[in-house]
């Protein structure tokens, strides 16, 4: 085999599955769909002990978060097949949107060495939350199987307001220690794009070797509706009192016990605190070759 796929079927607009099983099975890959009695990390972990070398998540990038824990540190290297709803990851790392390209990319890309974050056990590529964005994140991917996106944005947007959630978390780096009450609480692999910050939020690098740690202070309901109005249009930047800052490090704790944390598009139940930090140059993802690196 030259490869394992995994696959879910369940991840984001429905794809062409079964046309992905067959060309994966014809380019000499494994498939494993993907389901509640799958253990992702054992698989992998089993196949790299036996050789394998090149793995696949074919989803969003929550089924990228699963495919990620066993590869981080690894002699083996993840391709990505965006068949999810918004593909954050493979966006960044301007991985083709169609599984035909992407999974050319997968077969004949170069390797590139990209940073990851780690909250408690697990690793992350894309960011950890708290407050409302985590449920807001959760309702926009249920909804996004089944609606349009702008109508999904919408659902999640009305559904998240009306709880009107607020955390309060003392938040400790090598060179802060705050108290902070707040609704959006964020915490990313390297920088997003401030310009563009808000539902399809590029970053600017996956390999700058830092965190980016972003909030919004409390504010009134009405307030909240027109920070997440800007958030929808990504103008994040022009909110009176968004703030943020950079490390490599850094320990969130709140005084609920095992809060909701948005990881990666899903949402978890941990253990406060949280320990975040960055894990440098520590994946290797199959991206598009350039012309300089032939193979």
């Amino acid at each position: 085999m030259k490869g394992t796929l995994f696959l879910n079927r369940n991840s984001g607009v429905k794809s062409e599955d079964e046309a992905l099983i067959a060309a994966a099975c014809e380019a000499g890959l494994e498939v494993i769909e993907l389901s509640e009695r799958v253990d992702c990390l054992r698989e992998v972990r089993e196949r790299i002990a036996r050789g394998t070398r090149l793995f696949l998540a074919a989803g969003g990038d929550g089924t990228v978060h699963h495919v990620v824990q066993g590869l981080i540190h690894a002699d083996a290297e993840l391709a990505v097949i965006p068949t999810g709803t918004y593909n954050h990851f493979a966006r960044d790392l301007d991985i083709p949107l169609t599984w035909q390209s992407a999974l050319d990319v997968a077969l004949n890309g170069d390797g590139k060495c990209v940073d990851a974050g780690r909250v408690n056990e697990q690793f992350f590529v894309n960011n950890v939350s708290l407050g409302l964005y985590p449920e807001m994140v959760a309702r926009r991917e249920a909804h996004g199987r089944d609606y349009p996106r702008w109508k999904a944005r919408l659902y999640a947007f009305a559904g998240t307001l009306r709880k009107y959630k607020h955390v309060t978390l003392a938040v400790e780096s090598d060179a802060r220690h705050e108290l902070i009450r707040t609704h959006v609480f964020m915490v990313s692999n390297n920088s997003y794009d401030m310009e563009r910050f808000g539902v399809q939020a590029p970053r600017e690098t996956l390999t700058g070797g830092k965190l980016s740690v972003y909030w919004l202070p409390h504010t009134s309901r009405m307030r909240l509706m027109r920070w997440i109005a800007r958030y929808l249009a990504g103008r994040v930047r022009t909110i009176p009192g968004f703030r943020s800052f950079r490390t490599t490090r850094l320990r969130v704790q709140s005084t609920h016990g095992k809060p909701d944390v948005g990881i990666d598009g899903g949402l978890f139940e941990m253990q406060m605190p949280l320990n975040v930090s960055i894990v440098p140059q520590s994946l290797i993802v199959r991206v598009p070759r350039t012309t300089a690196s032939p193979r």
